[in-house]
């Protein structure tokens, strides 16, 4: 059976991405790999820092002498650094929001993107860019920072969590074309959205099902 890799940096995103994995490509076998302190690292620093690049280079590293054909991150504070490790592996590596970016700037050119954690803004934002410069695609981008929305999570107040996000969301709809969640653990708190005005994308599904087609060598890493 084929076999596939996915970090974790918290555990909020293990069972709905198993979950959804199963869904998606039933046929694979998946390893999940968490590493709860990667992201407090990251943040504590500001960014991805030498010692969290070499943990991230090590697990890719596993995922390959486990057999892993592809390598994927479910956070979005490291997807730059997990697209740098290429040239360490054979193995397709990807992150999680890549699809959703891509999706974003053929949907609209002002763009709202809601995070929770500082770390994650930064680097979602520039993926939106770069996505855009690649396609030539103006876009103008509106952020919505949330820590207290990530507090009330990890604290195991997700109503609180869910309600901080879903107030931005409805804000950042008044302003733009298109709404980003930046990061996995955020799409819980669209459930009480009904019909939407303008589109919502979350990198979950997105994400997963692109990451079927790298396992599947229906696409290439960097596509």
């Amino acid at each position: 059976m084929t076999r596939a890799a996915i970090l974790h940096t918290t555990p909020v995103t293990l069972a709905p991405l198993k979950e959804l994995a199963a869904a998606v490509m039933p046929d694979v076998d998946i390893m999940n790999i968490l590493d709860d302190g990667l992201l407090r690292d990251v943040m504590r620093e500001g960014g991805p820092t030498p010692p969290v690049n070499a943990r991230i280079a090590a697990y890719i590293r596993c995922a390959e002498a486990a057999g892993c054909v592809a390598f994927m991150t479910a956070c979005s504070s490291i997807g730059g650094v997990v697209e740098a490790c290429a040239l360490l592996t054979d193995m397709s590596l990807t992150r999680i929001d890549a699809a959703m970016a891509e999706a974003a700037i053929q949907t609209g050119r002002e763009i709202g993107v809601a995070a929770t954690v500082g770390t994650t803004m930064k680097p979602t934002m520039e993926l939106i860019e770069r996505r855009a410069a690649q396609a030539s695609r103006p876009v103008h981008i509106t952020q919505a920072l949330l820590p207290e929305a990530y507090g009330a999570l990890i604290g195991g107040d997700g109503a609180a969590h869910d309600r901080i996000v879903l107030a931005a969301v409805q804000e950042l709809m008044a302003k733009c074309q298109v709404v980003v969640l930046a990061q996995a653990s955020m799409a819980r708190a669209l459930g009480a959205l009904k019909e939407p005005p303008v589109p919502i994308l979350t990198s979950p599904e997105l994400g997963m099902k692109r990451f079927s087609r790298l396992v599947k060598g229906e696409l290439r890493a960097g596509e």
